[in-house]
């Protein structure tokens, strides 16, 4: 938090900086002055619509001009050290004070005209998620892996519930999984940025509760980092969720199964940031193996099931583990980058920003999450649904 927080105060420098050259005088402070009142205001007024709306653009907008006037300025320093070798006097520094303000209103208007089209391109493609479905190997060393059924699982991640949400997306989405009839329905955390009297409000708990009830087995979820912003509001997500026919993990582990599929573990972990926010510490994996991979007294561990696991934020197993592995991972939170320029550097952030890979041994997916936190934008990135077909071998 701290270092968001110095990251946007530097970001919020550096565009004063630029745009107050923008003008002669004090015409420029006040212009610079004006955008960061209307960034103060929209990041105040984002609870509601016309909050969301400006929180949208200057959003956009902010993430745009600041590569756009850091490029300039680096170029601007190489002239005037270029430039300074050949000109002196009066005349050079008013050429160079004329170019410097010609300049820096040049890059304010292209980053305005930018952001307008990201938005514009950005907001139909944020509503329209992918389906996406892909086989997931189990290689188990279970004994009776080899003779059990296929099961499906259908995840989504990053709902983030707000002012811009389109309900019609969460319409489809409980039709389309309703549809598809999966074995089980995964939420991976971040459901909402609004409390729960609002979500009901906005009649989104019949809707959830409509894709829990398509689980033949279960649907689970668990909670993200956003979810620890509510809790500070005394706001509680999970119990909402559990009102509404979802099987909760916090820390725990359960295991499910029904005649037509076979018995299946899942771990679900408290995010990181909702670990701090209650004062406490997440719960050691080699305590939320499942109990039934016990073999005797001596606390060896041997697969009897496949075991899942569910964590928003994709940092891995922690280092001092050293126990048996689950099969399966499933994480959200980046979002992919969400749009330009984002999505050119979050693999920056993360071993794994997005998609299949491997994270400590274990097989992972990072979903991009099905809505978008802040501008409901996509532009280099998608909101998907994961339709996953596990399959023994």
């Amino acid at each position: 938090m701290i270092f968001f927080f110095g990251l946007l105060l530097t970001a919020i420098v550096v565009l004063y900086l630029n745009i107050s050259r923008t003008l002669p005088g004090k015409g420029g402070k006040l212009l610079a002055l004006g955008f960061l009142l209307g960034i103060f205001l929209s990041m105040t007024l984002r609870d509601g619509v016309v909050g969301a709306i400006l929180l949208t653009f200057f959003t956009i907008w902010m993430c745009q001009a600041l590569w756009m006037f850091i490029l300039l300025d680096v170029f601007l320093m190489g002239r005037f050290f270029w430039l300074s070798h050949k000109m002196t006097g009066s005349g050079y520094q008013k050429s160079s004070a004329n170019f410097v303000c010609k300049s820096t209103r040049g890059v304010l208007i292209a980053s305005i005209l930018l952001a307008l089209i990201l938005i514009g391109l950005g907001v139909p493609h944020n509503a329209d998620y992918q389906v996406r479905t892909q086989d997931v190997s189990l290689k188990t060393d279970c004994d009776s892996c080899g003779s059990k059924k296929p099961f499906t699982a259908v995840y989504f991640s990053d709902m983030h519930f707000a002012p811009l949400f389109r309900t019609a997306k969460l319409e489809r989405l409980a039709a389309q999984v309703d549809s598809i009839g999966p074995d089980f329905v995964l939420f991976g955390g971040d459901l909402s940025d609004v409390n729960t009297a609002t979500m009901d409000e906005w009649g989104y708990g019949p809707l959830m509760a409509k894709v829990a009830k398509s689980a033949k087995v279960a649907a689970i979820a668990i909670n993200g980092n956003h979810e620890a912003m509510q809790e500070r509001n005394g706001s509680n997500t999970l119990a909402w969720l559990r009102s509404n026919g979802w099987v909760t993990m916090d820390d725990s582990t359960a295991c499910f199964s029904k005649v037509s599929v076979p018995e299946v573990c899942f771990t679900g972990r408290t995010d990181f940031q909702v670990a701090r926010t209650r004062g406490t510490e997440r719960k050691p994996l080699a305590d939320l193996v499942p109990q039934q991979f016990k073999s005797d007294s001596s606390g060896a561990y041997r697969k009897v099931s496949p075991w899942i696991l569910l964590d928003h934020q994709p940092k891995g197993i922690e280092p001092e583990y050293s126990g048996i592995l689950p099969d399966f991972a499933l994480s959200g939170h980046t979002h992919d980058g969400q749009f330009f320029p984002g999505n050119l550097i979050i693999g920056l952030v993360w071993r794994l920003a997005y998609g299949f890979g491997m994270l400590d041994g274990v097989h992972w997916l990072v979903s991009s999450g099905i809505d978008s936190w802040g501008p409901p934008v996509r532009v280099g990135s998608d909101t998907e649904l994961w339709v996953l077909h596990f399959l023994y071998r």
